[in-house]
């Protein structure tokens, strides 16, 4: 005689039917629990990466053309978080900081912080 016992979601706590080893009703279940238990280094990962993209966001917006200079107050007003970049590069004259494909340098033009930024 087999033995039939009734599961539930580890997510929601409905009656699961279908395959006897399912764990979940849903796919929204499924990755709910999923992303409850991450390890939390894998979080911050996450966090860290969306900063750079939001970063790149950024200085894709204000490069249409793969390279311009733009004051450091219109980065500031657009919440760019110096903190956040993918690499850095330094040329002879200039360190870049690189956020995936795009890249930003300070630069002191007529006295006057700006931001140098190219695309890759």
């Amino acid at each position: 005689m087999e033995n039939f016992a009734i599961k539930k979601c580890l997510t929601c706590g409905k009656t699961l039917t279908g395959q006897s080893d399912k764990k979940f009703c849903d796919a929204y279940c499924r990755n709910s629990f999923n992303n409850l238990y991450k390890a939390a280094d894998e979080q911050y990962i996450q966090q860290v990466s969306s900063l750079i993209r939001h970063n790149r966001r950024i200085l894709k917006d204000l490069c249409p053309e793969g390279k311009s200079t733009v004051r450091k107050e219109v980065l500031d007003i657009r919440g760019f978080d110096y903190k956040y970049f993918s690499g850095i590069f330094s040329s002879a004259k200039l360190t870049y900081y690189i956020c995936y494909d795009y890249a930003f340098a300070a630069v002191i033009e007529k006295g006057k912080e700006k931001a140098l930024i190219i695309q890759k």
